[in-house]
């Protein structure tokens, strides 16, 4: 019978056996991630760390040795020279094994700071590409997911891993002695193994719970705080108090009956262990009666079975912590694999744009969703033309932005600027051509000339022109340190307007090629909307192409062209005159049936 015969939906068991050892190794892709290739870059460190707790556990033996000879042969013999070379013997074992304990630790030290030197730069990049794809979880734990492994594996867990390495060779020293003593210790090692087991199994589970209702108690405290001025007002603070001190009292209710349901448990595990070295010493003095064992196998035994146990519970007792270091791999493994999934191989040099704008056949969709928001959008602006975008809300203008500058991928059609489609260029180098004001504003924590300048080197000459070009520059210099004031963290030092001309001039720095600025007067007054109109006027002088999208017909006076959307469609497109004018406004085309639509799976630059 073949093994096609056994095979499991569609594959044999030689062929699922290699799937799973491909994937433990790396090898089911062409490339590994850069976590698993961090991993397998310190492979040698990992293998030398398991050769040094060999050796710990050959000193552990050679202590051993050493009572079983004494007892054996010293003793009987009265043999002082015999005895002082077991113990030089010995004493340098011992100071052996301590240096190599030191300095196991020292690699693993040594390794969980080049993971993090090497994987630290890649990790960033992937909880971006996590936030941009809308899974915002996996984003916000990769951190705490990082620094679970790199403890994991620099700390207790992987010494208890490599402690347990150990196990096997006093199991094979107690069955030298004899096969009947050595099968006792192996059971007792089960039985302790397996009840240590279960008493970790439940204390995670009960932390598990106890961190939920935590995490409950906690958020309830936090959300009191942020809306402490809704709370206060609307006489919700004696609610709020109630719920809190509900969360805690469950959590020490629950943490009482935790405690008093392992409480059997843990005193049978102890009387075990402690047990263990009193059996093994019956057990071998019955041999020794019979025989079979000297006096100093008993005593070696005895001392080993001690030694047995602390791997053992160790290893049960991380075994938590095991669990989740491997989840926390897994999680970052999906995140890695998302950043190459969307990130080219290579990108290329492309000239600076002049800012000649072509969108075709543009079809958007929300990351992890079938539904497109905007469909078949087509414009093309020359440079240093000005586009208005209006449309009612939900009509997909921010969905449009977001394709505008690159930050979601077209679910079909392309943007091109130059010629060239965004997902061509090198993220950064596109970043230093384009300008982009989002709708809500949030400044990075620290001064205003850091902001304006993008966090890069500080031009002081370009912080002052683009902050001139906004009309933001007397704002700032009526603050109590002009461009150095410290924003706070969002921008929270300032107010809404002067986030907004901060933003702006932080869009204007370093004369872009293409601006989009998504709704640049919500929070401006006369006095700022004048600035807006002068700082657009300047831009389209420069031959900078500007976007805005803006519900205030006010600032459309600036434009030459407005793009209308509606229900997600382009509903007309044009000379600004032509289609704001009631006589010459175009008839609006009915949307186009979705349903001959492509899917949101078509690759970005798959036009029709």
């Amino acid at each position: 019978m073949s093994a096609r015969s056994f095979a499991i939906g569609g594959a044999s068991p030689v062929e699922m056996a290699a799937a799973v050892l491909r994937r433990l190794t790396g090898r089911a892709r062409s490339r590994p991630t850069p976590l698993v290739a961090a991993l397998l870059a310190e492979k040698m460190a990992f293998f030398h760390c398991a050769v040094i707790s060999v050796f710990l556990s050959a000193s552990v033996l050679g202590g051993s040795v050493f009572f079983e000879q004494a007892n054996d042969r010293v003793l009987p013999h009265k043999n002082v020279i015999t005895l002082a070379i077991l113990f030089a013997v010995l004493s340098g074992l011992l100071i052996v094994a301590g240096y190599l304990h030191v300095q196991r630790d020292h690699i693993l030290a040594r390794v969980s700071s080049r993971l993090d030197r090497v994987l630290r730069p890649a990790l960033f990049d992937a909880c971006l590409q996590a936030r941009f794809d809308g899974r915002i979880e996996n984003a916000r734990t990769a951190l705490d997911d990082f620094d679970k492994l790199r403890a994991a594996l620099a700390g207790r867990v992987a010494g208890a891993v490599y402690d347990f390495l150990q196990v096997p060779i006093y199991l094979v020293f107690c069955f030298g002695i004899h096969v009947y003593l050595g099968s006792f210790v192996l059971g007792a090692l089960c039985v302790i193994a397996v009840l240590a087991t279960i008493v970790a199994w439940k204390r995670t589970r009960y932390e598990n719970e106890l961190a939920e209702i935590s995490k409950a108690k906690t958020d309830t405290l936090l959300s009191t705080f942020i809306n402490i001025e809704t709370v206060q007002a609307l006489g919700m603070r004696q609610v709020f108090r109630e719920r809190w001190i509900n969360g805690h009292r469950r959590a020490l209710q629950m943490s009482a009956d935790a405690e008093d349901r392992l409480f059997w448990l843990d005193t049978l595990l102890k009387v075990l262990v402690t047990g263990l070295t009193g059996f093994t010493v019956a057990v071998g003095g019955y041999y020794g009666i019979q025989g079979q064992i000297s006096p100093g196998n008993l005593v070696g035994v005895m001392l080993i079975s001690g030694k047995l146990v602390k791997p053992v519970l160790t290893i049960t007792t991380e075994w938590g912590s095991i669990v989740k270091a491997k989840h926390a791999f897994d999680r970052l493994q999906v995140l890695f694999l998302s950043l190459e999934q969307g990130r080219r191989e290579s990108y290329e040099a492309l000239p600076a744009p002049r800012g000649e704008l072509s969108v075709r056949d543009l079809a958007m969709a929300a990351p992890h969703s079938k539904r497109f928001i905007i469909a078949q959008v087509s414009f093309s602006l020359p440079a240093g033309s000005a586009l208005g975008v209006i449309g009612p809300s939900g009509a997909g203008k921010s969905t449009l932005v977001r394709a505008l500058v690159g930050i979601w991928t077209p679910s079909h059609g392309s943007v091109r600027l130059d010629g060239a489609e965004l997902q061509h260029w090198d993220p950064d180098e596109l970043g230093r051509h384009l300008g982009y004001l989002p709708q809500n504003v949030e400044l990075l924590s620290g001064t205003i000339a850091e902001n304006i300048a993008r966090f890069g080197e500080v031009d002081d000459a370009a912080v002052l022109e683009a902050a001139r070009l906004a009309g933001v520059h007397d704002v700032i210099q009526q603050l109590s340190q002009g461009y150095n004031t410290q924003v706070g963290e969002g921008g929270g030092s300032l107010s809404g307007g002067q986030r907004q001309r901060i933003g702006l001039a932080r869009a204007l720095y370093g004369n872009p090629a293409l601006v989009v600025l998504d709704e640049p007067n919500s929070n401006l007054d006369a006095l700022g909307e004048t600035a807006l109109a002068d700082a657009l006027r300047a831009m389209r002088e420069r031959g900078t192409t500007c976007i805005l999208i803006t519900h205030k017909a006010n600032i459309l006076k600036m434009v030459d062209h407005v793009l209308v959307l509606k229900d997600g469609t382009m509903s007309a497109f044009g000379p600004r005159d032509q289609v704001l004018s009631p006589v010459g406004l175009p008839s609006i085309p009915p949307p186009p049936d979705r349903a001959a639509l492509p899917t949101p799976d078509h690759k970005p630059g798959d036009a029709a």
